[in-house]
């Protein structure tokens, strides 16, 4: 007897060992193993479509409805109404439009040559619109939107614009994901890009700078009745821009999300800025006239 109850020790433990070898080799497989930064992005385009398919959608053009919420010290402000991506080659256009006096819009383009934003009825610009005017690369590299725009550049990067490399991998969501360092060649703007480790599609981009308060007006300090109080006279200001994408669907021959979250956070000035636009109609390969992606002209 004696000796069986000596055994039975043994074989717990080494029933333990088996479970943990076993347990060991889920979790490491449930975890994405590092990639190539060549494989990801391949595995990314392929994500949208063939290549046939991203060459013959030579425009696109989306449209859906925008909701805002613009959250300020003590206020809260809500807005809703249509919403526009357009994109022909390298140009791209982003337009929100809102039914109210003192919000009118949220308008920015890059014509191939140049970053324009629209100022608001009061003559200053909205945090967003001020964002993106001193961060005029988000606008001229064809990030913003994602690859909800023809102009996303990981279709074609450019190595003398931006060097591109690899993170490792994160957690959005509870979703592993691959994670990209973008680095245009000027600017100080830290940008990092975000690919779901299944599928391959992007998912987030996120967008850093901070700045000392000293150096001038910035998202915030115009346009009172919509950005809420000015910014600091000391100390530093920290801004992000986070994009997210989800809900990912055939769109004619591509597969692109319909829902499109932008969230401004301003540390300094304790605001929180979202639009969720939600997209129904996506039209290719239709024209657009070239005047569309200057916002300062077509207003």
């Amino acid at each position: 007897m004696r000796g069986n109850s000596d055994r039975k020790p043994k074989t717990i433990l080494a029933i333990g060992a088996i479970l943990g070898i076993v347990l060991a080799a889920a979790s490491a497989s449930a975890t994405p193993q590092k990639m190539k930064l060549e494989e990801v992005v391949a595995r990314h385009v392929a994500s949208i479509g063939s290549p046939e398919d991203l060459a013959a959608a030579k425009t696109r053009v989306l449209t859906g409805e925008v909701k805002a919420r613009l959250k300020f010290p003590n206020t809260l402000r809500e807005a809703v109404g249509p919403a526009q991506i357009a994109s022909d080659g390298q140009k791209v256009l982003l337009a929100m439009v809102f039914n109210s006096a003192n919000y009118p819009y949220e308008k920015a383009g890059y014509d191939g040559q140049k970053t324009t934003v629209a100022s608001l009825p009061t003559g200053g610009l909205s945090p967003l619109a001020s964002f993106l005017n001193t961060q005029g690369n988000v606008l001229k590299h064809g990030l913003i939107g994602g690859a909800l725009s023809s102009a996303w550049p990981l279709l074609n990067l450019d190595p003398k614009e931006a060097k591109l490399s690899y993170s490792g991998t994160e957690k959005i969501n509870g979703r592993q994901v691959h994670k990209l360092k973008y680095e245009p060649r000027k600017g100080d703007l830290k940008i990092a890009l975000f690919f779901d480790a299944e599928t391959f599609r992007h998912v987030r981009s996120e967008y850093q700078y901070t700045i000392s308060a000293y150096m001038g007006a910035r998202p915030g300090s115009a346009a009172t009745d919509v950005a809420g109080p000015a910014t600091p006279t000391g100390g530093v200001s920290r801004f992000q821009l986070i994009e997210d994408f989800s809900d990912f669907q055939p769109m004619g021959k591509l597969t692109l999300p319909r829902v499109y979250k932008i969230q401004l956070v301003i540390e300094s000035l304790a605001q929180d800025l979202e639009w969720t636009n939600t997209f129904s109609r996506f039209a290719f390969d239709q024209p657009i006239d070239p005047e569309a992606f200057n916002v300062a002209r077509s207003k």
